[in-house]
């Protein structure tokens, strides 16, 4: 469909609007060559190739790797073993030097990876976004992948430009947002996906969610989650109607009762900002990380206490949840808090 190949024409890095290969300006900001951005000002997905450059997903007759038969065909399977041809999201990674870094990883027992996140720099600190495609959703392996790299573009510039970061998220998700409802055929085949994001601009945070992907503070002088579920569980409990044990433990706990989608109706985030007393982390995590170590200090156990940076948490995180059982897609981000050095630009 249309959207759809305006989507992959690629996306102003400044407002996150679709804009086409060669569009001089963006036709929603005004902004001169929306899809060139320096280095130290574009969003980090940490996708190596994206889809229609994949090993089997651009060639009628790519080659399996796995039989290395030549029927692999656009919809990425193999037509002589039926394998899933590898996509690159398998197991990523991204880092803005010592601002931020994120990984995301299939985990163990998914055979694709519907995670996806995006990082960018700013002026004085880093930006990052999750986002966790719903599974029974079609599309939402695409849908998390532009949600979270629209909205990322979103937040790096609106906050660049002096905006309140609380204004610069709702314009995010609101971005991120249209843009996933885009991708419905219909509103009976929508894809779907969370969002949670974190903007670290000097001292303060700024978290904001839609879904259950969650936001943690972690600090040796205590840690905490940042967000409330939008989930069922979360809703019985608050309404007095059943004991928390009771909640989670029902097959309902884990439906979502906000997400975005053509399906979702209007979203309205949630937002959370506070200045920090003590120097520590912002989490982003999916609830593959979660759902194992769903304790504030069980992850400030993991993440804390060592000098390899935002990436070696992040990685510390993702070996704890594999070690756990892997049973989901783990995505997390990592930003510490205040940052590094804000003298110098993030990623120099």
């Amino acid at each position: 469909m249309a959207a759809d190949q305006d989507l992959h024409a690629g996306l102003c890095r400044t407002c996150g609007e679709p804009v086409h290969e060669h569009d001089r300006f963006c036709e929603e900001c005004g902004r001169p060559d929306p899809t060139t951005a320096p280095p130290s000002a574009a969003p980090l997905n940490g996708v190596p190739l994206r889809a229609a450059d994949s090993p089997g997903l651009g060639s009628e007759r790519a080659v399996c790797a796995d039989c290395g038969g030549g029927d692999v065909g656009t919809d990425g399977y193999c037509g002589q073993c039926g394998l899933r041809q590898p996509t690159g999201r398998e197991h990523v990674e991204a880092e803005l030097g010592g601002f931020a870094a994120a990984v995301s990883d299939r985990g163990l027992r998914r055979g694709r990876n519907e995670d996806a996140f995006a990082l960018a720099p700013l002026p004085n600190g880093a930006c990052a976004v999750v986002c966790d495609g719903v599974a029974t959703a079609p599309g939402s392996e695409e849908a998390s992948r532009l949600a979270a790299d629209a909205a990322a573009a979103v937040l790096a510039g609106r906050v660049a430009r002096g905006t309140d970061p609380r204004d610069a998220t709702r314009e995010a998700v609101e971005r991120a947002a249209e843009i996933v409802t885009r991708l419905a055929a219909s509103p009976e085949s929508a894809p779907a996906c969370t969002f949670v994001s974190a903007v670290v601009d000097g001292p303060d945070v700024t978290v904001g969610w839609v879904g259950d992907s969650r936001a943690y503070w972690l600090s040796a002088g205590g840690s905490c989650m940042l967000t409330r579920d939008d989930s069922w569980a979360v809703e019985m409990v608050e309404r007095g109607e059943m004991s928390a044990a009771d909640a989670w433990a029902d097959r309902r706990a884990h439906l979502l009762t906000a997400w975005l989608g053509a399906d979702a109706g209007p979203v309205e985030p949630r937002l959370a900002a506070f200045r920090p007393a003590a120097p520590g982390l912002v989490l982003l995590c999916s609830d593959g990380l979660w759902n194992h170590l769903p304790g504030a200090a069980e992850l400030a156990a993991v993440a804390l206490h060592a000098a390899d940076g935002p990436r070696g948490a992040a990685r510390r995180l993702l070996r704890a949840a594999l070690d756990a059982g892997g049973h989901d897609n783990v995505t997390v981000a990592v930003i510490p808090c205040p940052p590094p050095d804000t003298s110098r630009e993030p990623g120099r």
